[in-house]
């Protein structure tokens, strides 16, 4: 939740929420509309076509839709529902529908069997309208798709803004520190996604080092990732 200073405080981890009626709107999107905006090429065009089967804009969140203050920077906040034809979705048709959509999206994907995740990246959009996304968020999997009993109301906040920043953190690996502010979580997450993939890179050529002394040297670099990456997930004392 957030107090009356604005401090985010944690919410549930799930990233299920439920939304009021009067944010309702349940209106297909075409995909070939989507082609467009997005300027996808063939290959992108083909994952729509292969994964998804359907596009809903299910929900508006504004100060108009849910009584709550208005920000200059983020005016509303989309729910979108897609249904695959398959299993699985790649992030690429996501980030598509982000670049194409000037507001915030939270995406809700039933995959053929029902199952339910939550998926989101922090977007940022310039004063040229150049749109500028993390990484994404995603829940944990709901097998039943349907069961709405897993849902929580709406975090309680004072505007739209608070409310974007509450439905991310309900999504984020990582919870806020003492005194740390959204953005730099964001910040500290993704340099942790940095590391883990540059630790990745140099196990791998540790792997095929044959030299003694250049294996030594990789070590080191690796001990002081490992630490980087202790001091980033762990609280401060």
């Amino acid at each position: 939740m957030t107090d009356k200073n604005g401090k985010i405080h944690n919410v549930i981890k799930e990233g299920f929420f439920r939304y009021p009626n009067s944010t309702v709107v349940n209106r297909n999107l075409p995909k070939n509309k989507i082609y467009e905006q997005a300027k996808a090429d063939t290959k992108l065009k083909e994952l729509f076509v292969n994964e998804v089967d359907q596009i809903l804009w299910a929900h508006k969140l504004s100060s108009t839709t849910l009584n709550i203050e208005g920000d200059k920077n983020i005016a509303e906040i989309q729910v979108f529902r897609i249904q695959l034809k398959g299993e699985t979705l790649n992030n690429a048709v996501l980030q598509a529908i982000d670049k194409a959509i000037p507001h915030p999206i939270i995406f809700e994907i039933k995959t053929s069997t029902n199952k339910l995740t939550i998926s989101a990246a922090y977007k940022e959009i310039g004063q040229n309208g150049g749109i500028t996304l993390s990484e994404y968020y995603q829940s944990d999997t709901l097998l039943d798709g349907s069961n709405d009993e897993v849902r929580a109301n709406l975090p309680t906040v004072l505007n739209v803004k608070a409310l974007y920043e509450q439905l991310l953190v309900s999504l984020l690996p990582y919870e806020l520190r003492n005194n740390e502010t959204f953005t730099q979580l964001i910040a500290r997450i993704d340099e942790i996604s940095s590391l883990k993939n540059k630790h990745s890179q140099i196990s791998k050529k540790l792997s095929t080092e044959k030299q003694f002394k250049k294996k030594v040297s990789i070590n080191a670099e690796l001990k002081n990732i490992k630490q980087q990456l202790k001091n980033l997930t762990t609280e401060p004392d």
